[in-house]
This record gives C-alpha cells, structure tokens and sequence, in this order.
C-alpha cells in the first residue's frame, strides 16, 4: 500500500513539475481573451516549418536572416481589427512582471511596440511584437519563441548594436 501511494504522488510530482515548465505564450493568452470573437485569427509557424524555411538555400533570402530564423523556435501571427490593440497592451501591461516593454514606433498611420519576456537565467525567450495599421484597420501581433539574443534582437530593430 505505501508503494502505491508514493508511486501515486511520484507521479503526481512530475505531472506538477511538467506543466510548470510549459508556460502559455502570449498569442495563446490573447487568443483566450478573444476566443468568441471569429474574426481574431492565430497562425502558428511550427519548429518544423521553422528548420524547413531555413533549410531553403535556393531562395533569395540575406543570409542574417536566414541566421535568425534558425534561433527561432516558433512563431505566432494574430490578425484582428484595431479594436484590439488597447486589448492586447493591457494584457501586457497587467503582465508587466512578464513582459517588458521595450521600444515603440509610430509612421504615419501605423505605430507599435515591442515586449520581451526573459526566463530566470536573464535569456530573452519571447519577443512579442504589436502593430497597428489604423489606415486598414489591422492589428498583428507576431510573437516569437526561440534563442532571442541581443544580435537577434538588434537585426529586427535594424540596428548595428544596442548602443546606437
């Protein structure tokens, strides 16, 4: 009896522990919130199709971005209209021990902003990227998985490094 019951809550334990590695990314989160409303799609770039578009060397791709995409683990790309956008800052506002605001921009008519997310090593894990385009009334929200270091991070921002 006492083996059963400590193979019960040996079980248990690595049940417990297996989820608690596996946490919710954003778009997952957001989709939650808006899992009534049909209009919000979510397409997932899986870490298979991410390894087969790096794999493609016949296509004209710049080779920096062909290194960052093999850093990536996944992708997520949300559509919805711009009635979502306060929607999605919220959540990552309310989330700020989270996610951490990064940089912001504004062109004309689109504006957006980038989030991060670091695991308890200090590594960037998730770069969660919101975009407005009022004149089309769009919102996208791409958000990324993977090894997001700095040189990742500079190639999206444009930038040679950080201290520009």
């Amino acid at each position: 009896m006492t083996r059963l019951l400590l193979t019960l809550m040996l079980a248990a334990l690595v049940q417990a522990a297996a989820l608690a590695q596996r946490s919710p990314d954003f778009a997952e989160k957001f989709m939650t919130l808006c899992a009534k409303d049909s209009t919000v799609k979510c397409v997932t770039v899986s870490p298979k199709m991410m390894a087969q578009l790096v794999k493609q060397n016949n296509t004209d791709h710049p080779e920096n971005l062909l290194q960052a995409m093999s850093k990536l683990k996944s992708a997520r790309i949300v559509t919805a209209s711009t009635d979502y956008y306060q929607k999605a800052e919220d959540l990552l506002t309310k989330n700020s021990r989270r996610f951490k605001a990064q940089r912001t921009y504004r062109n004309g008519e689109q504006h957006g902003s980038f989030f991060t997310r670091k695991d308890r090593k200090g590594r960037t894990v998730e770069l969660i990227m919101l975009h407005e385009d009022c004149s089309h009334d769009r919102l996208t929200i791409v958000c990324l998985t993977g090894n997001i270091d700095e040189e990742f991070l500079c190639f999206l921002y444009n930038y040679k490094t950080f201290k520009n």
